[in-house]
């Protein structure tokens, strides 16, 4: 009797561990156009990149706020309201040329040029009204990155 319980329990945690779920598709007239299976309790691949991106290390001196990506680049705060904040750290022989700050629209409403030994600025966004702006840093190595910026 021990015996039955221990493989209704053993078959149990199995199919609760792999749980599936039917998952249907359906057009704008009601019509199914696609059937699959699901499963419930798999990470997704989206999870699988968030938890290694949260085990990364990151330097400590751009960890407390902000946003910091590859080449260290931290924008603070997102969204504002009058002044960005801007600091980076890169490698050697390696440096920020300039910054330009775009409209949705694609007109410049911000450009500077940085020197070699410079590591942060201030932007002041005071006269600009409220809306979405893209902040393109470009290396002296011709990398760009751009960020998306927040007016409120």
């Amino acid at each position: 009797m021990k015996r039955i319980y221990f493989i209704l329990l053993f078959t149990f945690l199995v199919t609760v561990s792999n749980a599936q779920k039917l998952a249907f598709s359906y057009d704008a007239s009601g019509n199914q156009i696609e059937r699959r299976w699901v499963c419930i309790n798999c990470p997704s691949p989206r999870s699988m990149d968030i938890a290694k991106k949260m085990n990364l290390e990151t330097n400590s001196d751009l960890e407390n706020e902000g946003l910091v990506n590859g080449r260290q680049l931290k924008v603070f705060p997102n969204p504002l309201s009058e002044t960005l904040n801007v600091a980076w750290k890169v490698q050697e022989k390696l440096y920020l040329k300039s910054i330009d700050v775009l409209s949705m629209g694609g007109n410049r409403v911000f450009s500077a040029s940085y020197k070699s030994d410079q590591r942060e600025t201030q932007i002041s966004f005071g006269r600009l009204p409220p809306g979405t702006y893209l902040m393109i840093a470009k290396y002296s190595d011709s990398q760009t990155e751009t960020i998306k910026l927040i007016k409120i």
